[in-house]
């Protein structure tokens, strides 16, 4: 009979979800995840992000993840800047809607090394929530030995279907990048999320606090030639005994200064998992991207390599900065 099957299933996602956060294959559409030290760090004035992931359509416990970020700068001076955000995150899965959302705001400060360094810190306060819908579920009591009578006790003592606390984080970065003349540039930095280790209990695991999860990214580009650049992106996450890496490179191609319309290309892999393809354009102030992820894991006997696709939007100001006496870092 499946229904004990789905509920132990469900117990186990609910263990599951206090080691691990959300995940993306496009990291660098959407650094404010992995480290809160990024806030303000692109050209521009403000930027806005969307993210939204599918995965494991093909198996009964399917993951829906969403993500939105926006970020701007507030206050500079020649070699500081102070930059804030905020961040919407949401994940569910499962027929009892296994879920985490998590809202929250973000603050960075970033100082100029010279015309081409920069060094950011960064701190992060959210509120999340874990939750789940037991009344989707059903159970053995509810059996009658001829027909599921949902109206039957199921059984089963839930003192509480969600939990709620804060949460800290904080990291630091470093980007380089030679002039505004120049395409290059590089971003690598390192965040640390729940600080704290708020307290997500659902019923039956009272007291189990929400583990740290320690993050690294790095993503950069190369011109190579007037309209060519080379890109490549790593980054990794730790939290208890889950973790992943992530990494790849591409080609992005300039096709027309005037509307700022480029196109670029990337493959990278999910260590164990996925090889994971992506697709990106950019037009004037708009970046999109399309990544799928192509299972590749133990888990491929059920999802028939179909592990899920990813869409990423981003949105930028980049309005043409006044003339200044001191050449600070372009992201300035």
């Amino acid at each position: 009979m499946r229904y004990p099957v789905v509920f132990t299933a469900l117990l186990l996602s609910a263990g599951a979800l206090t080691a691990q956060d959300l995940h993306f294959s496009q990291m660098y559409l959407h650094p404010l995840h992995y480290n809160p030290a990024q806030t303000g760090v692109f050209r521009g004035e403000m930027r806005a992000a969307g993210i939204y992931r599918s995965q494991w359509t093909s198996v009964p416990v399917s993951y829906r993840s969403f993500s939105g970020s926006v970020d701007w700068k507030t206050i500079r001076s020649n070699t500081n800047m102070l930059s804030v955000g905020l961040m919407l995150q949401h994940d569910r899965a499962g027929d009892a809607s296994l879920g985490w959302t998590s809202v929250g705001a973000t603050a960075g400060v970033t100082h100029a090394l010279g015309k081409s360094h920069a060094i950011s810190v960064g701190v992060g306060l959210a509120l999340a929530q874990r939750s789940v819908d037991i009344s989707k579920l059903k159970f053995k009591n509810q059996w009658t030995g001829e027909l599921y009578d949902p109206s039957l006790p199921t059984g089963e003592q839930f003192d509480n279907n969600s939990g709620i606390a804060p949460t800290l984080s904080a990291g630091v970065n470093w980007h380089y990048e030679p002039g505004e003349e120049t395409r290059t540039r590089v971003d690598a930095g390192a965040g640390a999320f729940h600080l704290n280790k708020p307290d997500l209990s659902l019923a039956g695991d009272a007291g189990r606090k929400l583990p740290l999860r320690m993050s690294a990214l790095l993503n950069g580009a190369l011109q190579v030639g007037e309209y060519t650049d080379v890109v490549a992106f790593a980054a990794a996450q730790r939290m208890s005994k889950a973790g992943e890496t992530v990494f790849g490179a591409g080609l992005r191609r300039i096709l027309s200064e005037e509307t700022d319309l480029a196109l670029q290309f990337t493959l990278g892999t999910r260590l164990g998992d996925a090889l994971i393809p992506a697709f990106q354009i950019e037009w004037m102030n708009w970046t999109a991207g399309l990544s799928y992820d192509w299972n590749n894991s133990d888990f491929d006997v059920a999802t028939g390599g179909r592990g899920g696709f990813e869409i990423a939007v981003v949105y930028r100001t980049l309005p043409v900065p006044p003339v200044r006496t001191f050449k600070s870092c372009p992201i300035f």
